[in-house]
């Protein structure tokens, strides 16, 4: 029981002891000067959170802790008596180092200290701790530019918290001099499966094994826990969501083909364009039995032309086995269609000719009026420029 409450009481104290230490605040004085970039500061860093372009500081000397105070966020107020903004806070990152300032003191972005203080640069009392950075997304390891598989400089970047040691490939590290960068000596390493372990002043650690281009950022898609946590955030990769619309079926269904429906026409001469042969040879049932010689059903479907024939009967006996002969070169002439006579005056007016014994072949022959078409229609040491009041 005494054990127990020894442990109780140990374990008590050393969280109130971590609490407060958390908690610390810091007096000094608020200063400004203005950073041109990031990557300007001695941090020399390569990427940092969102607000740090405008909302940063450079951290005391006695308080910079040989770089490991770079990337750590600071919550700071004015408590000066000339200060107009009363109660203002806000949070910067340290990017920077003051060499001249005194423990406790900052030295501010000219838009933290206007907002904190309501007044334009001086120097005037501010009070600070360290806190949670805001948004700072997931940890990223960032490898120096000119390393090799020799000689590893990586960069943590992006922490919730401050960072407390770095090892690569299982060895420890130190820091670069001048510079917030953790070098390993290693011998013909493989930079793309680097083992990094990061391990968070909180004593979270993040880990894993990463390819790194010198150079350039790469995600842990992990960050350190908040405040007193122990524990470090793992953040998944989000796969951009598969489109759940589906792509329209095209409604319109290909037309069949169809067949086009031949139009039969009373003129022969059309029947015999679409078949390529003669009418007379293919759908005149008059004109075949002409053919073999039946002069009966010949001389009915021929009466009309007959009967406007001036020569007399006894002669168109004779001109029928001359008209026969004919009518296979030039179909739609023969006397044998009435309707392609009644379409076409000149072939009426023509047939009379044709019953004459003595020119009836050249008349039919020279007959061109509806012949059958056949044409076919288809920063290490670095000079800082600071303005400070």
């Amino acid at each position: 029981m005494v054990a127990a409450i020894r442990f109780t009481a140990a374990l008590l104290g050393f969280t109130a002891a971590f609490v407060s230490a958390a908690d610390e605040y810091f007096e000094g004085d608020g200063t400004s000067y203005t950073l041109g970039q990031v990557s300007s500061g001695n941090c020399n860093f390569m990427s940092a959170i969102p607000s740090a372009s405008t909302n940063y500081v450079a951290l005391n000397q006695a308080q910079w802790d040989n770089l490991a105070g770079c990337g750590r966020c600071i919550e700071v107020s004015c408590i000066d008596e000339q200060c107009t903004a009363k109660n203002k806070t806000a949070v910067v990152q340290v990017l920077d180092r003051c060499p001249e300032c005194a423990h406790g003191a900052l030295d501010l972005s000219p838009t933290v200290y206007k907002e904190i203080t309501g007044l334009d640069p001086n120097r005037l009392t501010v009070r600070w701790r360290f806190v949670d950075c805001p948004d700072p997304g997931t940890v990223q390891v960032c490898l120096k530019e000119g390393s090799n598989a020799n000689w590893i400089a990586v960069q943590p970047t992006n922490g919730l918290v401050g960072v407390e040691s770095v090892t690569v490939n299982g060895a420890s590290t130190k820091m670069l001099d001048g510079a917030y960068y953790y070098v390993a000596t290693t011998s013909n390493a493989d930079l793309s499966a680097v083992k990094v372990a990061i391990t968070s002043v909180n004593g979270d650690e993040i880990s894993g094994t990463y390819s790194l281009t010198a150079g350039k950022c790469t995600d842990t898609k992990k960050q350190f826990g908040g405040g007193s946590s122990s524990q470090s955030q793992s953040y998944p990769t989000t796969s951009a969501p598969t489109p759940t619309t589906a792509t329209p079926t095209a409604t319109t269904a290909t037309p069949s083909a169809t067949s086009p429906t031949q139009t039969y026409s009373s003129d022969a001469s059309e029947e015999a364009s679409q078949t390529g042969q003669s009418s007379y040879e293919q759908g005149s049932q008059t004109d075949q039995s002409s053919q073999t010689g039946s002069t009966g059903q010949y001389d009915q479907s021929s009466q009309s032309d007959a009967t406007q024939a001036s020569s007399s009967a006894s002669t168109t006996p004779e001109a029928t086995p001359a008209t026969p002969e004919a009518t296979p070169a030039t179909p739609d002439a023969t006397p044998a269609t009435p309707e392609a006579t009644t379409a076409t005056p000149e072939a009426t007016t023509a047939a009379p000719t044709t019953v004459a014994p003595t020119t009836a072949a050249p008349e039919v022959t020279i007959a061109p009026t509806d012949a059958p078409t056949q044409s076919g229609d288809t920063s290490k040491c670095r000079v800082r420029s600071r303005h400070r009041n």
